[in-house]
């Protein structure tokens, strides 16, 4: 994008005012274009890490790069907010003065559209990395593929956490800035680490590489499934050999707007509708192996594990002291609140839900008191509350018409769990019989609500979610209930 030079347009006005009758001719071609365009800086590019530290006392210069090339000033104006703890001069060299942050700004000396800063820190003393420890389960990486090394720097907190990575066998492997390893010949690889503060503090990490055991065939365990919307699905497959180079694998679908496919080959669930995922494993040899999976974004099927994301929050206007998503073991974990002389727990979908009950007419929560204190609450509870959304006519709490909805789900010991569920082929929604609706509609709340339950005055204790879903059929769900009680 060009700029018009308007900051000299006054001058120009007057010199050319001034000098009229010297510059007036009747050829266009002796008209000399004193008004050009001029290009004026886009951008200015700090060679620097956004959060910089400097030692008291200490000084560092700035190396910048300014855009677009043709710009006709490329000159920068530099600033500090606190120049009592940093100073900058005109060349971009910031001088440490005193312990404390400020913020140096880099901006064109003609123009306004591009400013560039960095907050500075200065510290006492610089806190130097004395050991950097790989995190990783397995140091192996297969020819092709890609691992990306995690590490902890002793100590935890240094002035400077950068790293420098560097491979000392780039025939065996490869490395970026980020510490992404990528295989490129079996053998071992050894990777270098160095810190970027003064010590620079080094150590090198073999890495085993591996090479690729290819697929001889795959198949999905399931021709078929159905996913709920926003859902994340690893998909499991029969493959051969056992030990083949899974990640050799390229996933496509054949509609990503309905379900795409994420870096480690799980489907998510974007949109309603239908989409066919192929894994493909092609090696060049002309002789592909492939494997294909229809999958259907149902309209109404919820089915929130916990072991991937967690869409579940408090509700209402009381604390509850403690609400974790334990996503290493799939669960919810709610300690209930104080409300008035009881405690209560109530928790909501976060962005709502879409329901269709022709197609999923089964609400279900499976949740797990301590022990004995469902039995030990005699006035325990529950009620489900569903409302809001555009259009919205049917709404209010499940079995309303009767005693305002209070204890209206159905609940079914699974081992250790209960399970509350909700079947609107019997009751509905609301006063006066409404009925669910029977083709998609989006509720904005969705609410589950536990009062009055009563603890003994030295016991405390955790509610735990395992998962909320939606079923087609009450069987159904006493079927998946029959076989994880089986389990516990």
């Amino acid at each position: 994008m060009t700029y018009k030079n308007i900051l000299q347009k006054g001058a120009f006005a007057a010199l050319m005012t001034a000098g009229l009758m010297m510059t007036v001719s009747c050829n266009d071609d002796d008209v000399s274009p004193v008004l050009e365009e001029r290009v004026l800086v886009k951008e200015i590019n700090l060679e620097v890490t956004p959060e910089l530290p400097l030692l008291i006392g200490t000084d560092t210069l700035i190396k910048y790069t300014v855009g677009p090339d043709e710009a006709f000033n490329k000159e920068v104006v530099w600033k500090s907010t606190v120049p009592d703890v940093a100073t900058v001069d005109a060349e971009g060299r910031i001088t440490a003065v005193k312990a404390g942050s400020t913020v140096i700004s880099a901006k064109p000396a003609v123009g306004y559209s591009a400013t560039s800063t960095i907050n500075v820190k200065v510290v006492n003393e610089i806190i130097h990395i004395t050991d950097i420890n790989l995190t990783n389960e397995d140091l192996e990486v297969f020819v092709t593929s890609t691992l990306p090394l995690t590490w902890q720097t002793t100590p935890a907190d240094p002035t400077y956490p950068g790293l420098i990575w560097k491979s000392l066998t780039p025939d065996k492997a490869t490395v970026n800035e980020k510490g992404e390893v990528k295989g490129i010949a079996e053998g071992k690889a050894r990777i270098q680490v160095t810190a970027t503060d003064d010590k620079h503090f080094t150590k090198e990490f073999e890495i085993k590489v591996k090479p690729i055991i290819y697929i001889e065939s795959m198949e999905f365990v399931k021709e078929a499934d159905k996913l709920a919307l926003g859902e994340t699905y690893t998909p499991q497959m029969n493959v051969t050999p056992i030990d083949a180079t899974l990640s050799y694998i390229v996933w496509e679908s054949s509609k990503p707007d309905v379900v795409e496919i994420d870096e480690k080959g799980r489907f998510v669930a974007k949109a309603y509708g239908n989409a066919v995922i192929t894994a493909l494993a092609d090696y060049g040899d002309g002789k592909p192996v492939k494997a294909t999976m229809s999958v259907n974004v149902s309209e109404g099927l919820m089915n929130d594990q916990f072991t991937v994301e967690n869409i579940w929050q408090p509700f209402g206007n009381f604390t509850h002291r403690e609400f974790e998503w334990m996503e290493n073991d799939g669960v919810l974990r709610i300690f209930p609140g104080e409300d008035k002389t009881y405690k209560a727990v109530r928790i909501c979908r976060t962005g709502g839900f879409g329901f269709n009950v022709t197609n999923y007419p089964i609400l279900a929560f499976k949740m797990k008191f301590p022990e004995n204190v469902f039995e030990a609450s005699t006035s325990i509870e529950w009620y489900l509350d569903i409302w809001g959304g555009s259009g919205i006519t049917v709404a209010g709490k499940y079995g309303e018409d009767t005693d305002k909805g209070k204890n209206a789900m159905t609940v079914v010991d699974c081992g250790e769990y209960k399970v509350f569920y909700a079947d609107f082929t019997k009751k509905f929604l609301g006063k006066n019989q409404q009925y669910m609706p029977t083709s998609l509609t989006k509720y904005d709340t969705v609410e589950l609500q536990f009062w009055k339950i009563w603890y003994e005055a030295n016991e405390t204790g955790s509610i735990y979610v395992d998962w909320i879903k939606t079923f087609e059929s009450e069987q159904e769900l006493k079927d998946l209930i029959k076989n994880e009680s089986g389990k516990q």
